[in-house]
């Protein structure tokens, strides 16, 4: 993903796609097909998908996770196209352009409004919701316990501090398009690896130890 000012296209469209999918497949359930009782409890983004599926292929049409993302595919390129400058700066999404996708369209143009966020390194800071996290577990009346942040989990276990200090320790790991996990922990006695939701901010504990 880009960190400039003005992402690439195909960067968000990416980036939209991610976030309508799992919201398709959160939509759906237990398998991967939407039902129209589904449909009519999901995202906006996903109610207007599965209605131009349904008006292009029959009132009969099979709507599925897969479907939706292909017509996905399609309507927001549709949606960037409308708005998008032409020439050399066609490859961009400005932020003025990503706003208007949501002016033109604001179920399809809110996540390919959060997509561009993203993309251009000026959506939710994870990174520091997780140093807060950690840094709100620091007892003040405990000026022995102190925060470091390591490059990795095996280092952050076999730190010790040579002034005595215990350390709660933060350690960055895999970044998706829309989550980044990251290990905590006290010294070598307990740690937890949880994600943070690149979207929400929403924080899902995936292990302790």
């Amino acid at each position: 993903m880009t960190t400039a000012t003005a992402p690439t296209v195909k960067d968000v469209s990416a980036i939209a796609r991610a976030i309508i999918r799992r919201e398709a497949v959160k939509a759906a359930g237990d398998n991967t097909l939407l039902s129209r009782d589904e449909e009519r409890t999901a995202p906006p983004a996903i109610q207007q998908l599965a209605r131009t599926i349904r008006a292009n292929r029959g009132a009969g049409a099979r709507v599925t996770v897969d479907a939706l993302d292909e017509q996905a595919n399609a309507s927001i390129a549709k949606l960037i196209g409308s708005v998008n400058q032409s020439g050399r700066g066609s490859r961009f999404l400005s932020k003025a352009e990503a706003a208007a996708t949501a002016r033109a369209n604001l179920a399809l143009g809110t996540p390919v409004q959060q997509a561009s966020q993203i993309a251009s390194g000026h959506g939710l800071d994870v990174d520091a919701i997780a140093t807060a996290r950690v840094m709100a577990t620091l007892d003040p009346t405990d000026p022995e316990l102190i925060y470091k942040a390591f490059a990795t989990v095996e280092e952050a276990e076999n730190y010790r501090d040579p002034n005595g200090f215990r350390i709660a320790w933060l350690v960055p790991g895999e970044s998706t398009q829309l989550t980044k996990t990251f290990t905590s922990g006290r010294n070598d006695l307990w740690a937890q690896r949880f994600e943070i939701d690149r979207v929400t901010g929403a924080i899902a504990i995936l292990a302790e130890h």
